[in-house]
C-alpha cells in the first residue's frame, strides 16, 4: 500500500451499500471513504540495531497501529530468525507497554513537584491520581486497551498518546498454501487478526479489474485480503458510514460511532452543521428492501430527524439547513 511519491497512500474503504446506492441513482462522481495508510511508519529495530524510543515515537504519530507478521518461510528474504509470529508480537507489544510505563513514571515524578497535584479536583491531581492507578498494570505488563476507564480517564490517556490504548489490527503475511487455515498464534488473538499473502495481493493490484473475480474464484477467496484489513483498521477507528445520494455526486462519509446528526452534517461542511434545520433519514436496509431512495419516500420510510438523532451505520441522509 505504498505510493509512489513515498510511504503515504490514501486507500479507499470498500463498501457494497455504496455500489448498491450508485447503480440506482446513477451519480456523475462516486467518492467512498478513504484512509491514509503508512508503511512501516513505526518499525521495530532487528536486535542490536536501532532504539526502541524511536520505535515508539513513530507509532505515537498513528491513530491504528497494523503489526505485519512474517509466518511464511523463504530463503529470499533476509531475517534475523526463523518466522514466529508470537514471539514476533509479543516484542511489539512488550514495547508499546514498556513506553507507555516510561512516560508514567516520567510523569509521575514531575508532578511530585507540582503543587496543583495535591488540590482535589485539579489537573494535576486527576492526572497523578490516573498514573497511580495504570502504573500497577504496565508493570505486570497489562495492555491499557484491555483495562476500564471514565470517559474523563480516557481523555487524559489520549491526549500523551499512549501506545498501548490504541487499535491495533495484526496482518499474518502468509504462503499463499496456508491462506486458508487458522494457526494458533491468529486462533489465539485477542486483537482483529487476518491472513494476509503479499505475493496474491501483488498480483491482485497488477490485475484489470474484469479480471479479478475469476482470479479470486479460483483461489477460493471472496474478496482480497487487503479489503478486509482496511475495513477492521476502519472499525478499529471506531467509525461507521452514512451516505449522500446526490446525482452529481453520492458519497460515503466516515463518522464516529455514537454521534449524532449534526455532527454528520458538520463532516459534510461546517456550514450546514450551522444551518442544521433538519435531517431527512432513509435507513440502509429500507433502501435494500424497496429498491430505491425515492421508493422509501413514496412508502413514508424516510424520517425527519433533529439534532440529537444518533446516526446508525448505513443511513442515507440529506440535511435540510439554512442556505
Amino acid at each position: 500500500m505504498r505510493n509512489r511519491s513515498g510511504d503515504l497512500a490514501s486507500v479507499a474503504v470498500a463498501d457494497p451499500r455504496l455500489d448498491a446506492i450508485c447503480a440506482v441513482v446513477q451519480p456523475k462522481k462516486r467518492t467512498p471513504t478513504t484512509l491514509e495508510l503508512m508503511d512501516n511508519a513505526a518499525q521495530m529495530p532487528e536486535p542490536g540495531r536501532g532504539k526502541p524510543a524511536d520505535f515508539a515515537a513513530a507509532a505515537r504519530r498513528v491513530d491504528v497501529l497494523i503489526h505485519v507478521v512474517r509466518e511464511f518461510d523463504s530463503p529470499t528474504v533476509p531475517f534475523h530468525a526463523e518466522p514466529n509470529p508470537s514471539r514476533d508480537h509479543s516484542a511489539v507489544e512488550t514495547e508499546l507497554i514498556l513506553a507507555d510505563l516510561q512516560l508514567v513514571e516520567n510523569r509521575l515524578e514531575r508532578l511530585t513537584k507540582s503543587h496543583d497535584a495535591k488540590k482535589p479536583g485539579s489537573a494535576d491531581y486527576l492526572e497523578k491520581a490516573l498514573f497511580e492507578k495504570i502504573k500497577p498494570d504496565l508493570e505486570a505488563g497489562n495492555r491499557l486497551r484491555d483495562l476500564s476507564f471514565s470517559d474523563d480517564e480516557e481523555t487524559i490517556l489520549r491526549n500523551y498518546q499512549m501506545l498501548s490504548l490504541k487499535p491495533l489490527v495484526i496482518a499474518i503475511n502468509c504462503s499463499e498454501s496456508e491462506l486458508h487455515s487458522t494457526s494458533p498464534f491468529q486462533a489465539g488473538a485477542t486483537d482483529p487478526a487476518f491472513r494476509i499473502c503479499a505475493e496474491i495481493e501483488r498480483e491482485i493490484a497488477r490485475m484489470d479489474e474484469a479480471d479479478r473475480g475469476d482470479f479470486l474464484k479460483d483461489l477460493g477467496i471472496e474478496r482480497p485480503a487487503s479489503e478486509n484489513l482496511i475495513r477492521a483498521v476502519y472499525e478499529a477507528l471506531g467509525l461507521i458510514t452514512f451516505f449522500t445520494a446526490g446525482q452529481n455526486e453520492t458519497k460515503a462519509w466516515p463518522l464516529k460511532r455514537g454521534e449524532n446528526a449534526v455532527k454528520a452534517a458538520g463532516v459534510i461542511h461546517t456550514d450546514i452543521a450551522k444551518g442544521f434545520i433538519r435531517a431527512e433519514v432513509v435507513h440502509y436496509e429500507d433502501f435494500e428492501k424497496l429498491g430505491s431512495v425515492k421508493a422509501c419516500y413514496d412508502e413514508g420510510l424516510m424520517k425527519l430527524e433533529g439534532k440529537e438523532y444518533i446516526v446508525r451505520d448505513g443511513d442515507i441522509i440529506n440535511i435540510r439547513n439554512k442556505s
